[in-house]
């Protein structure tokens, strides 16, 4: 059971997808007993048992099943080599003559999200962010930003050099970037790349003024070409809810990518 527990927690550090199946009820004779887990990996690896045979497989199945919707749920199943299938359970062929109940606790992949800049904004983000299935990446060119004491709430942190990582970094689908380097004297450069390696995001959100935000979209076309597609860019970032602190801004940058992870969002980019 620790090694479960132990894998669990490598696993939300990662944000990697899985599934834990706990046995919650047994009628008759059965494999498994009350309490037997086992986490299915994504890549339908196991760890732990909920007592093998066809009923363990039955299991995994069903976890990489659930995992691909994704959706935590409860099964029951009729261990027999003669009974039907009922609305209520499945049959399992197996000599057991037994039934049991599954609960399938299913954790997907969250959405991550590339934050550039770790200063007031981006702290604030991060502890948005951090209770909301969001995986939280930040990404400064200075180490006394670039730390867990500084920004407690980020998942992931790397002292790097703005282009550098923009450069390389490989994003998942569905990611999505949050540009607030200090200064702004990062920002255009970053995007530049983001454009000129074509990576798709639902979301790109740039903090600047209205101003700047008309002369960088102007560049932006003259640099990549007037097809140039940036109706994923935010530029001033965040929904109009007003405030200008920190902490207000970073709070309309949160919703703001939450209306578009939803599909609530009404367009004003850039």
């Amino acid at each position: 059971m620790k090694e479960i527990y132990t894998k669990v927690a490598e696993l939300l550090k990662a944000n990697q997808a899985f599934v834990i199946a706990t046995i919650t009820d047994v009628k008759g004779s059965a494999p498994g007993k009350i309490g037997f887990k086992i986490l299915v990996h994504a890549d339908g690896s196991t760890t732990g048992t909920v007592g093998g045979g066809a009923i363990e497989k039955q299991v995994i199945e069903e976890s990489l099943e659930r995992l691909a919707r994704p959706e935590s749920g409860t099964s029951n199943y009729i261990l027999s080599e003669n009974a039907k299938d009922t609305k209520d359970a499945k049959v399992i062929p197996m000599s057991c003559s037994g039934s049991l109940t599954v609960f399938y606790e299913t954790h997907g992949e969250k959405p991550i999200v590339y934050v550039f800049g770790g200063g007031h904004v981006g702290q604030s983000l991060f502890y948005y962010l951090k209770p909301m299935a969001y995986h939280t990446v930040l990404i400064d060119n200075r180490e006394e930003f670039a730390n867990s004491n500084r920004n407690p709430d980020a998942n992931e942190i790397y002292c790097k050099d703005y282009e550098n990582f923009a450069n390389e970094f490989e994003p998942v689908a569905n990611s999505y970037v949050v540009i607030l380097t200090h200064g702004h004297k990062y920002d255009e450069k970053i995007v530049n790349i983001i454009c000129k390696r074509k990576l798709n995001f639902p979301y790109i959100g740039i903090i600047a003024s209205k101003s700047k935000s008309a002369g960088l979209q102007k560049r932006l076309k003259e640099n990549h070409g007037e097809g140039l597609d940036i109706s994923m860019i935010h530029s001033p970032v965040g929904l109009h809810i007003g405030g200008n602190s920190a902490a207000e801004i970073a709070l309309a940058i949160a919703a703001e990518m939450q209306s578009v992870r939803y599909g609530t969002h009404i367009n004003h980019t850039i």
